[in-house]
């Protein structure tokens, strides 16, 4: 009898941890998409015409999302912005017409499948331009400072630390017809990149820049193309930073920020305003970004204690560096709970290293995703 009730505790009390931890996204699949998981990383990856992969998307990412409607409204509350939301809305609709339309078609479909509100799906892809609050800092090692003989492309991903949000945080990967096939580390429901890789090497994060904090004084521009919408584009489009620049010196953009960028050869620093592209190389091999910009042309300070702690590492006798020794140069700057997210590209050989959870992300032991075999494989 003792055995017995010892045995129904000890379920009982099992029931309970399962019920307390976290909720994940099932694995699943819809259509030609599916999602599984990579160590305990979800993985989706959606295919076909943007119709279908909205479809996709919709349900395997939006519908089967834990709470998705509890991380909305903690999320607005966090930010002080419930009462301001549906002005917020009613500008993400307003920036509607300048969607890309292939997104706006995967948008329309994900919202129709999940019965979510379309203009809740606007507003989530366009917080970077209505809303501030990422932090972020990066680092690009050029091949003659990398050990690996490679470069190498560093990134802490610093937001907000709204409950759910680690539930919520998974990688697509999109193979969309007449696309290049890429990769985005994102939170449901955002269909745009904030960092990613496409199926060249080439990857792409943004650091989010005050549209106050730029010398040329630019204005909002509503005809633009929003920040994470642009991003995604340049991974469709593109497979070199050299093909990136030309591309973007001709698609307005709605706001300011950073994208730092690297390919298979090495990278740079794009600080953009809706109109303007400073390009920022490396200094001894290496290039550092976090929020503001440091071009004579768009600079206003460069005061930031965080490019402070990186900039030792583009003196001339600095040591190479190697994946580990990044994920720790990262460490040195990292902002406590804010930092949800690090992670490492290797463009070279197509790999990503990602850590995501209770920040500080930098403490997470990382997992190897080979992006490169997704992206081959049909």
């Amino acid at each position: 009898m003792k055995r017995f009730a010892s045995l129904v505790v000890l379920l009982s009390l099992t029931t309970l941890a399962r019920t307390d931890e976290p909720k994940a996204f099932p694995t699943a699949k819809h259509g030609n998409g599916g999602l599984k998981y990579v160590e305990k990383v979800p993985v989706l990856v959606v295919k076909g015409k943007p119709a279908e992969m909205g479809e996709q998307f919709g349900k395997l990412a939006i519908a089967n999302a834990p709470d998705l409607n509890g991380l909305h409204e903690q999320f607005l509350k966090d930010a002080g912005q419930t009462k301001f939301y549906p002005f917020l809305e009613g500008m993400a609709k307003k920036l509607k017409p300048s969607f890309p339309p292939h997104i706006l078609t995967e948008l329309e479909s994900a919202a129709k499948i999940s019965g979510r509100e379309e203009g809740i799906l606007l507003f989530a892809n366009t917080v970077a331009d209505l809303t501030s609050g990422m932090g972020c800092s990066t680092i690009i090692v050029e091949k003659d400072r990398s050990k690996t003989g490679t470069p190498i492309f560093g990134r802490n991903f610093d937001w907000m630390p709204t409950k759910g949000m680690n539930e919520h945080t998974l990688v697509v990967v999109y193979k969309g017809e007449g696309k290049k096939a890429f990769a985005a580390v994102t939170v449901s429901p955002i269909a745009g990149v904030i960092s990613g890789m496409n199926d060249a090497g080439l990857c792409v994060t943004i650091n989010e820049i005050s549209i106050k904090k730029s010398k040329d004084k630019p204005e909002f521009n509503w005809k633009g193309t929003p920040l994470l919408l642009t991003f995604r584009r340049v991974l469709e489009e593109c497979g070199t930073v050299a093909e990136a620049e030309k591309f973007l010196r001709n698609l307005p953009r709605t706001s300011t920020c950073c994208m730092t960028i690297c390919d298979k050869n090495g990278g740079a620093v794009f600080e953009l305003t809706p109109d303007k592209l400073e390009v920022r190389r490396h200094v001894n091999g290496v290039c550092c970004c976090t929020n503001h910009f440091r071009s004579d042309a768009l600079s206003v300070t460069q005061k930031c204690e965080r490019y402070d702690a990186l900039s030792p590492l583009q003196n001339k006798e600095a040591a190479k560096l190697g994946v580990k020794d990044v994920f720790a140069e990262l460490d040195k700057v990292q902002q406590g709970k804010n930092t949800l997210q690090c992670m490492v590209f290797e463009p070279g050989e197509r790999v990503l290293h990602l850590a995501y959870g209770a920040g500080p992300a930098t403490k997470i032991a990382p997992v190897k995703l080979e992006l490169g075999k997704f992206f081959d494989t049909e």
